[in-house]
């Protein structure tokens, strides 16, 4: 989903009171969100939970959301929030080292929408190919490709968001680029003739 149409949504929540759009954005977010708060309290069925009261506080507050500039990363910060105020009164501990938290399987990485020139001559089969590189990938790296590429976080924003210096999140995206090269290059015989032909043109 583009961030045009995330904004269209979260307007029409806000100045309508969209129960529709409201409905769109929620299963939009839910697999990752539910993943991401997962791999924050380790509990499937909690996880669903925080979501869940993380979208009702949404609702509640939905006239202010005409003043978040960037929805994807507001949701997710709120999701981490809810998470850890969740480990807190479970727990009765404040600290949680995401470091070393163990990120579960994104099942909504096939599902990624790159937005990049040669998009459009990748076909569903090769599309599979790249998911599974991804699903492939270490853990904390796949998450951050996802939060970059199909969320369109900033490299400080994941870093800020995951407790993670901006280098780090810079060399995750390396390791992540370089296999999706890797894969591009392997099953995309068009994909270098594609390149090929744009260093001719230069």
């Amino acid at each position: 989903m583009t961030a045009e149409k995330i904004k269209a949504l979260t307007d029409s929540i806000a100045e309508r009171n969209d129960h529709a759009a409201f409905d769109q954005l929620f299963r939009y977010y839910l697999p990752g969100l539910v993943s991401f708060a997962d791999s924050v309290i380790s509990d499937r069925h909690q996880s669903e939970e925080v979501v869940s009261d993380v979208f009702v506080k949404i609702w509640d507050n939905r006239k202010t959301l005409t003043a978040i500039r960037n929805f994807s990363h507001y949701i997710y910060i709120a999701t981490r929030h809810q998470a850890l105020n969740h480990i807190k009164s479970r727990k009765g501990s404040a600290f949680v080292d995401l470091d070393d938290a163990a990120f579960e399987d994104l099942g909504e990485a096939a599902s990624l929408s790159f937005k990049t020139p040669e998009r459009s001559m990748i076909a569903k089969e090769n599309l599979e190919k790249i998911a599974q590189a991804i699903n492939e990938l270490p853990p904390r790296c796949r998450l951050i490709f996802r939060l970059i590429k199909e969320e369109g976080l900033k490299y400080h924003d994941v870093a800020a968001l995951l407790d993670l210096s901006v280098k780090t999140v810079e060399n995750q995206m390396t390791i992540a680029m370089k296999r999706m090269v890797e894969v591009l290059e392997e099953s995309l015989p068009e994909y270098n003739m594609y390149y090929a032909q744009k260093k001719i043109q230069k």
